[in-house]
């Protein structure tokens, strides 16, 4: 093999070529190659960054939530109580105004009842007199009809 003018041109050219694609061509698609690598492990990170921040407010928000479940349902228990010892007292109140009321009432009823059977009591020996009277024909007071006898059958009381 003969080394001749064309061989050493081919391989000046050659270099030529490779420096001048090396410039033009690949140095630039190797940039833009370096670029994207760069800019896709930028965003990679933050997106990494990203989740675990997400995954701190999501923990934050379910204990905020779950507190706030738990507030929630202690005052409501806490106004559900207060509300049933309001309903006790006024149910008590209710039922200490409903026993003096009764028992004022039986004492008005015991007081009229007493009234009415003095009033009969009195009329009692007129009545036995007029019916005696009316038997045999002339009024007799009778003697056997007296206050114990009376007061015996008006207020069930046996003498």
């Amino acid at each position: 093999m003969e080394f001749n003018g064309t061989f050493l041109a081919t391989i000046i050219t050659f270099i030529l070529f490779v420096f001048i694609m090396n410039r033009i061509l690949y140095r630039p698609i190797l940039g833009i190659i370096e670029e994207r690598k760069n800019f896709i492990d930028s965003n990679y990170k933050n997106a990494c960054e990203n989740n675990t921040k997400t995954d701190e407010l999501c923990a934050e928000k379910e204990a905020k939530l779950n507190n706030a479940k738990d507030e929630a349902r202690d005052k409501y228990i806490k106004t559900v109580d207060e509300y049933k010892n309001q309903k006790a007292d006024i149910i008590f109140d209710a039922q200490q105004n409903a026993n003096t009321e009764l028992e004022r009432s039986r004492e008005e009823l015991k007081y009229a009842s007493d009234e009415a059977k003095n009033a009969i009591k009195g009329s009692v020996n007129d009545l036995a007199n007029d019916i005696v009277e009316k038997v045999i024909g002339y009024r007799s007071e009778s003697s056997y009809v007296n206050d114990e006898i009376i007061n015996g059958i008006l207020w069930g009381t046996k003498s």
